[in-house]
């Protein structure tokens, strides 16, 4: 035979083979797709005509890219009113092939999905039990994630660990979809201002953002930065300690340190623009969390002091001078500051100072700061409720909801603090021999007290616990995640109430620490010691129970009088006495 001819014969068995394994792939294809049985299974057809013409034999070859050609070829394949339909079918079949293959489960402990310089469709999403719930949703621009962008790696990591916390743990569908657009808004910002650390992102960079998002109609999405933040240390496997906002919920810190009542949440230094400076302060906190047992609410208070200090000056705080902390005292005396502030102020830099010598960040602490403080006398203000206010209350009482009654009358009848109300627990209530007693944590003194208490609020409570099923470790009065109830939230609701009771005419201005100026001065009048006072209150000295009883001019008139209509007790008789 001539070499043509068995050229050609070649030839034509080439093609016959490739058009065979053509003919078993179309085959195998057509079995794939029909595989597939839920919505839109009658556009399978178009679809299949699609991947035939571009090469394409398998769903798993399916992505985002070929998604977009296929939608650009729709308008020879169907009317427009059909296209989001064979999109959704398009979608629905890749997500049908991603789910058959298999992907890990989410469990409760939050897993880490490895992350990809690429594009990334979210109903793409190689962990599809996170994306289920978009089945049912219109396509959105916040869908697509560019994560193949020029842009700071680490800070690409982060946006995508954030979105995959807000799949994971967004039950309601409405804030899962304003969370991934204000995340998706945020990504572009972050892009565009090539910011690199999401923990660590500039002050100027983090108003800009805010001021953008506020700007665009959308000032509510100026939040997702912090949730960023917030997401990110508490899901971190280590305590990201150079992060610039510290969520204490994160740390193992002593139950003891903490107001459940009014916890302190996070601690920033994003205000402290210098970097040694924020560095040298974060330092210093960690000291204080991890090596003292101060509590938080104290620790939160110095550390504003110093970060103030450390807004205000230009310098390295270890380049500060005598001179330059005589200046800011100065400063701090022409706002006329209580002596008490103005002292607490001058301690905290004290501390703080003492702590960078220790350290050997400075070799002496460049002032002094006895020299700076003032003396201090006991401001005493009236502060107890007048009687017709609390018996107005008290008529009206049966319309607040129950659990601001029951606080209420904590308050009123017991005269304990506000923290102290949120944070008692199911067991504090009890009968000792003939008496009503309860247990209180002092979150303020961190210690326990035991008073007497009025048996009514005995029973009332015995009532309230055993209806709402109480649990002796459990919280009585409760948020809705079952912690404590916050104060500021008491505050809020008893204001709002007395002012709808017409309460004063609505001019009425709950204030909770009244009651206990209320309840100290009651006693005192009745005849109990200062020390029984005291006691009952749970102060440390006198002489803060001194500034709790109230109208103290006007006993020692009457003290006076009375001592001065006696016989024998005139002053011109004292007098001569005196002379004698």
């Amino acid at each position: 035979m001539p070499a043509y001819q068995l050229k050609q014969t070649g030839l034509r068995k080439d093609t016959e083979e490739k058009s065979g394994k053509t003919e078993e792939k179309k085959e195998q294809l057509r079995k794939e797709i029909e595989e597939y049985t839920g919505p839109g299974s009658v556009y399978r057809r178009k679809l299949q005509r699609f991947m035939e013409k571009h090469g394409i034999w398998s769903i798993g070859e399916l992505d985002y890219e070929w998604r977009l050609v296929f939608a650009g070829e729709l308008h020879a394949l169907a009317k427009p009113k059909y296209h989001s339909c064979y999109l959704k079918y398009f979608d629905h079949i890749k997500q049908y092939d991603m789910r058959k293959r298999g992907r890990p489960q989410v469990s409760r402990i939050p897993p880490r999905y490895p992350y990809e310089d690429r594009l990334l469709f979210l109903p793409y999403h190689p962990a599809q039990e996170l994306v289920e719930r978009l089945d049912t949703c219109p396509e959105r621009p916040e869908w697509v994630w560019d994560f193949s962008k020029e842009a700071p790696g680490k800070m690409k990591r982060q946006i995508f660990d954030v979105l995959n916390y807000f799949l994971r743990e967004d039950e309601n569908g409405k804030l899962l979809r304003e969370h991934l657009k204000g995340l998706w808004r945020f990504y572009r910002f972050c892009v565009e201002e090539q910011v690199e650390d999401i923990e660590q992102m500039a002050f100027d960079q983090s108003r800009k953002y805010r001021e953008q998002a506020v700007e665009a109609g959308v000032p509510q999405e100026a939040g997702i930065l912090d949730q960023c933040r917030k997401v990110l240390f508490l899901q971190a496997k280590d305590i990201h300690w150079d992060a610039d906002v510290w969520y204490l919920e994160r740390l193992s810190l002593q139950p003891e340190r903490i107001d459940p009542s009014s916890p302190v949440v996070s601690l920033s230094f994003v205000d402290v623009t210098h970097n040694r400076n924020r560095q040298l302060l974060k330092k210093y906190m960690k000291y204080g969390l991890g090596l003292t047992d101060l509590s938080l609410r104290y620790l939160q208070a110095e550390m504003i002091d110093i970060r103030n200090f450390l807004k205000e000056i230009p310098q390295d705080a270890c380049d500060m001078t005598e001179t330059g902390f005589r200046e800011y005292f100065q400063r701090l005396q022409e706002k006329r500051l209580e002596a008490e502030t103005f002292n607490r102020k001058v301690m905290a830099l004290q501390h703080f100072y003492s702590f960078l010598k220790a350290r050997e960040y400075v070799g002496q602490i460049p002032f002094h700061g006895e020299y700076y403080l003032k003396k201090t006398l006991p401001l005493h203000h009236d502060r107890s409720v007048e009687e017709q206010v609390s018996d107005e209350i008290l008529k009206k009482l049966h319309r607040f909801p129950e659990h601001l009654r029951l606080m209420y009358l904590h308050l009123w009848g017991i005269g304990l603090r506000i923290s102290e109300v949120c944070s008692l627990k199911g067991d504090a209530y009890y009968i000792q021999g003939r008496d009503a007693w309860i247990q209180v944590y002092q979150v303020k003194l961190r210690t326990y007290k035991r008073i007497p208490i009025p048996e009514a609020i005995y029973r009332l409570m015995q009532v309230y616990l055993k209806k709402h099923s109480i649990e002796a470790d459990s919280y009585v009065f409760q948020n809705k995640k079952g912690g404590a109830y916050q104060s500021m939230t008491f505050r809020s609701q008893m204001i709002r109430c007395c002012r709808e009771l017409g309460i004063q005419d609505g001019e009425y201005l709950f204030r909770s620490h009244d009651y206990r100026h209320g309840v100290a001065t009651r006693f005192y009048d009745s005849g109990v010691s200062i020390q029984g006072v005291r006691d009952y209150l749970g102060h440390a000295y006198e002489e803060m129970t001194r500034q709790y009883i109230d109208y103290m001019p006007e006993r020692l008139d009457r003290a006076s009088g009375e001592f001065f209509t006696k016989p024998g007790n005139s002053l011109m008789a004292c007098l001569k006495g005196g002379g004698d």
